[in-house]
This record gives structure tokens, C-alpha cells and sequence, in this order.
């Protein structure tokens, strides 16, 4: 019964305001389209935050897998210096130092090459075999560890290899030195790049994603799918390659330098090395899932919120039908079909209310009563037909001279009228009357108005403040009795109430 009875409520507050509740039906379909879109822009963060995740964890495990293999390539390198620091083993035959120090190395699948160079860079032992003396002083490692003593461990720079048919290689390497510490040479591993691309193909970023080994200068040693003959781009020169640089890891969002793919870049630097790892599935690879749900969510919200929509106007337009309906309803109810003015039921509602609101505010309230003079022995004389079209100029009058907003003009019954002048005192009233007066006596010598015969009016007026008459009543008997005594000192005159 509580919900019947608000339900109730809300459709008749509904009914008196269709467009309010349109407007609301549209905002309240604008908030939950808003809400979706929000939730759905949310869900598109949660998922590149869960791709970046992901990428960061492979990109991880992909640098430590590097890092395990360099650091055992680097105690190779360190066991080959000790071991050629020992006498016994310089002073070995050279085939059998060579299968000593080398033949474990030769088994390595992708640590192809490994060997000794003098101070002049020329190979003196080497896994390939110990015929071969290959000069070796142009190459980075060679001058890097020639001209400074402390640089440790050296990575070099993607070389082709001379000794193994030009295979594409990066080279692991130390500083030898003599007993009073000058240079001696170089212990060298070298890696083949295939090492590198065995470990990306294992790892699936999507469709459009890559996976790279990348060189702190800019130097692509590794791609995933490979690039080719561009192979050799160097993205050093890339505006956002100095991120990856400066950073031991991160992620960003940007355009491939190679191919213009938007893709979300997570790096990470493989410690001890030049080398970065970077894992960058493309944008809509990592959102294809999500973009599927917003597809989905966005057009089953869209046609319901405007579904929802299009009912709420629907009602609203056959409230605001209903609604003028009755206001016209009404408005026969409170209107004189003759004359068009206010009918006396409105005339009593309207008395109340001002009546009402004089009592609570220090204001003034004057009632005009208007009556047609020997209106009988008009209809009698001209007719009935005639003395209609008179009441109804009769309220023209009444209409063009009461025309403030608050003013009220109402047919009492017959030939009587009846004018409410709200915030209006004795002068005003007094002014008013005249003016509807003479705007009827005035008809009587017009020239320009044939089939209308002359008449006059008489109005009595009283002029109410809060305290002046003790009821509404008191107030109306007021002015009938001042209109009485206009009639009675001859018609075709105003007179006025005294205030008691």
C-alpha cells in the first residue's frame, strides 16, 4: 500500500512536470552511459597494466637467461687466463694444451668460438684449431683491452666472424697481462647472435608484438620476427630509445621506430652487459580482448539506455498531453463561456488566496464590482443576441484595463463582473474604475461602432488592508454596497467604499 501510494504521488507530480521528467530520464541515461564508459575505460587501463605485467616477468626472464650465459661464459674466460698463467700448462705440447683448454668449449652449441690472442692481435690458440693465426687487432675488444687496463669484462660490438665464415657474432673478453703487468693479450668467447634469436622465438608477445635484444648505443643485435635486411637499423637515433638507456628498466607507450606499430615497450637492462631486453606487444594485440568486451558492453548499454530513453519521452509527451488536457479541462471549469473571463467558482478560489495573502503581509487588496446599467431593458429592447455581444465587449473593457499580472477579471453571474486588483490601493482602484467606465460610455458616442447599441456601467469599489474589514466577506459586501449606491445617485458612475 506504501508503494501504491507513492507510486501514486510520483505519477501525478509526474503529469504536472512531463518535460522535468523527460530531462531526468535523459540525464539518468547520460549517468549510466557515463558510468560504463568509465567502467570500461578503467578495464582498458587494467588490462595494458596486466600486458605491461606480463611483459615485465618475460622481459625478467629473458635477461636473467642472458645474465646466467654471459657470467658462464665469463668463468670460462677467467679459468682459460688462470690456466695459461701456470707453467706446466704453457709448457704443454700445443695439440694437447689446445684439446685441454679448448675441446670442452667446441661442444657448446652457440659458444662457437673461444681463443687467445698475443699483444700484436694475432690469434695463438683457439677453439677452431691451433693452425690458425688470424689478426684480430682491429676489433674493438682487441683495443679497447690494449689501451686500458681495468676494463674487466668487454662485450663487443656485432662483428662477422673471420674464422667461422662470417657468422654474426658478439664477443665475450679480458685483459691478459704479462708478471709486471703490461699488456699480453686477449681471452676471448665468442657468442653467435643465433643464441640470441633462439631465445625470442621461444616467447610469444601476439601477433604484431616483438621481442629485441638491443645494445645500449643503439645497435639491434636481436629481433623477433626479424626485420631483415634492416637488420642494421640503429635505434640509438630514436626519441624514445634514450628511456631504455637511462633506466635499468620501464615501460612506456610509442610508435615502432621500424614499422609505425603502436606498441607498449617494457625493458629491462641485462646486468653486467651492454644488452637490453625489451618485450613490446603491439596496442591492440594486448586490448583485443578488452575492445571485444566494450563492443559488447558499449552497444548492449547504448541500446537499453536508449531504449530507456525513448520510453521516458514517449511518457513524458502523453503526460504533457494529459497534462494539457486537463489544464484545458480546467480551464472550461474556471473560464465563462460567454465572455472568456474567469467564471465565479475561480473568482471565490481566487478571493481566498489573496485574502490569505493580505493577512500575511502588509499589502492592499481593492475589488471592483461592475454592473451593466438597465441591462434588462437592454435585452428587451435589442435583444438577447445583442445584449450578449455587449457583456462581451462589456469584458473586453474590463480585460484591457485589469491586465497586471495578479489581476483577476470574472463574470459574477448575469450582467455583474467582478475585478481583483492584488498590491492595489484606493487610487489605483479608483483609476481602474474610471478607466472601464469610460471606455464603455465611450462606446455610446463612437462613431465606429455599428450594430452595437449603447450602454453604460456603474462600479462600486473597496480597497482592504490587513486590518481594515474583519473578513472577505465584510470586504465584497463593501464594494456591492458602493456599486448599490452608484446606481442609486444615477448610474454611469464609480463610487467608493469607506474604510471602516
Amino acid at each position: 500500500m506504501p508503494f501504491r501510494s507513492f507510486a501514486r504521488r510520483l505519477a501525478t507530480s509526474a503529469g504536472h512536470h512531463p518535460f522535468i521528467v523527460g530531462a531526468l530520464g535523459t540525464l539518468l541515461t547520460l549517468i549510466v552511459l557515463a558510468i560504463s564508459a568509465l567502467t570500461l575505460w578503467a578495464n582498458r587501463e587494467t588490462a595494458i597494466e596486466h600486458a605491461n605485467e606480463t611483459s615485465r616477468n618475460v622481459a625478467a626472464v629473458l635477461a636473467s637467461h642472458i645474465s646466467r650465459t654471459v657470467e658462464s661464459a665469463d668463468q670460462s674466460l677467467q679459468t682459460l687466463i688462470a690456466a695459461l698463467d701456470k707453467p706446466s700448462i704453457r709448457h704443454l705440447d700445443p695439440e694437447i694444451r689446445h684439446d685441454l683448454l679448448f675441446s670442452p668449449t667446441a661442444s657448446a652449441r652457440y659458444v662457437t668460438g673461444m681463443g687467445v690472442t698475443d699483444d700484436k692481435g694475432r690469434l695463438i690458440d683457439g677453439c677452431c684449431s691451433v693452425t690458425h693465426h688470424w689478426d684480430f687487432s682491429d676489433r674493438d675488444y682487441f683495443i679497447v683491452h690494449r689501451d686500458n687496463a681495468n676494463v674487466g669484462l668487454y662485450t663487443s660490438a656485432v662483428y662477422k666472424a673471420r674464422s667461422r665464415a662470417g657468422v654474426e657474432s658478439v664477443a665475450l673478453s679480458r685483459r691478459m697481462n704479462r708478471a709486471d703487468g703490461t699488456f699480453a693479450g686477449t681471452a676471448l668467447v665468442a657468442i653467435d647472435l643465433d643464441y640470441f634469436k633462439q631465445l625470442l622465438e621461444k616467447l610469444d608477445v601476439g601477433p604484431r608484438g616483438i621481442t629485441a635484444i638491443v645494445r645500449i648505443d643503439g645497435t639491434l643485435v636481436a629481433r623477433n620476427p626479424p626485420l631483415g635486411a634492416a637488420r642494421a637499423l640503429n635505434f640509438g637515433k630514436s626519441l624514445t630509445f634514450p628511456r631504455m638507456v637511462n633506466q635499468e628498466s620501464g615501460f612506456y607507450v610509442a610508435p615502432s621506430a621500424s614499422d609505425g606499430v603502436l606498441r607498449l615497450y617494457t625493458f629491462q637492462r641485462v646486468p653486467g652487459t651492454p644488452f637490453i631486453a625489451v618485450v613490446a606487444p603491439a596496442m591492440n594485440d594486448a586490448l583485443a580482448p578488452w575492445q571485444r568486451l566494450s563492443w559488447i558492453v558499449g552497444l548492449s548499454s547504448l541500446s537499453v539506455s536508449l531504449a530507456f530513453c525513448a520510453g521516458v519521452w514517449l511518457l513524458a509527451f502523453a503526460l504533457r498531453g494529459r497534462v494539457m488536457a486537463e489544464n484545458h479541462l480546467r480551464e472550461l471549469t474556471q473560464t465563462d463561456p460567454l465572455t472568456g473571463l474567469k467564471n465565479r467558482r475561480a473568482l471565490n478560489v481566487a478571493l481566498e488566496n489573496e485574502w490569505d495573502r493580505l493577512q500575511r503581509n502588509d499589502s492592499r487588496l481593492s475589488v471592483l464590482f461592475v454592473d451593466a446599467d438597465h441591462f434588462k431593458r437592454y435585452n428587451d429592447e435589442h435583444g438577447h443576441a445583442q445584449g450578449d455581444s455587449a457583456l462581451q465587449y462589456l469584458a473586453h473593457c474590463i480585460s484591457k484595463h485589469a491586465r497586471r499580472r495578479g489581476d483577476l477579471a470574472a463574470r459574477y453571474g448575469g450582467e455583474e463582473f467582478v475585478v481583483l486588483l492584488p498590491d492595489t490601493g484606493e487610487t489605483g482602484a479608483r483609476q481602474i474604475a474610471e478607466a472601464i467606465r469610460a471606455e464603455v460610455e465611450g462606446n455610446r458616442t463612437a462613431e465606429g461602432s455599428p450594430g452595437l447599441a449603447p450602454f453604460t456601467v456603474s462600479v462600486g469599489s473597496a480597497t482592504a488592508r490587513r486590518s481594515s474589514f474583519p473578513s472577505l466577506d465584510a470586504l465584497t459586501k463593501a464594494a456591492d454596497d458602493a456599486l448599490y449606491e452608484a446606481k442609486r445617485k444615477g448610474r454611469n458612475r464609480v463610487d467608493y467604499a469607506t474604510t471602516p
